[in-house]
């Protein structure tokens, strides 16, 4: 990640975009969608690790901004602001433990995709 913010578009829609590729993602990857090799396959996986590590930073930022927001939201209720400052730090420590849990197994994917024919499509 790059230290200086270099955003151009409205978070929003950054995070509909977001969702959209995503969408089109698990589409493609549930059956239906087109065949991708093994090698492919491995590259998305790499994407997924890179991706999470970006959601649980944005999460994270996202619990900042609300906990930090304390004059910005002091007409709501102190115990909600907590809770849902807790829930987004909790959700970016999850998005951070599934990127790991992906980067793991990177090399028996890895060893799996070595182990068929290079234009092994699934």
């Amino acid at each position: 990640m790059q230290d200086s913010p270099r955003l151009t578009l409205p978070l929003t829609v950054v995070a509909g975009h977001l969702r959209s590729c995503a969408e089109d993602l698990a589409a493609g990857l549930s059956g239906g969608g087109p065949g991708a090799t093994m090698a492919e396959l491995t590259d998305v996986v790499a994407q997924l690790v890179a991706g999470q590590e970006a959601i649980s930073h944005a999460l994270a930022g996202l619990a900042a901004r609300v906990e930090g927001g304390t004059d910005a939201l002091a007409a709501a209720p102190p115990l909600d602001v907590e809770v849902v400052t807790e829930v987004l730090r909790a959700a970016a420590i999850a998005a951070r433990c599934s990127a790991e849990a992906l980067d793991e197994v990177t090399p028996s994917f890895e060893c799996v995709s070595e182990s068929v024919a290079p234009d092994t499509r699934l």
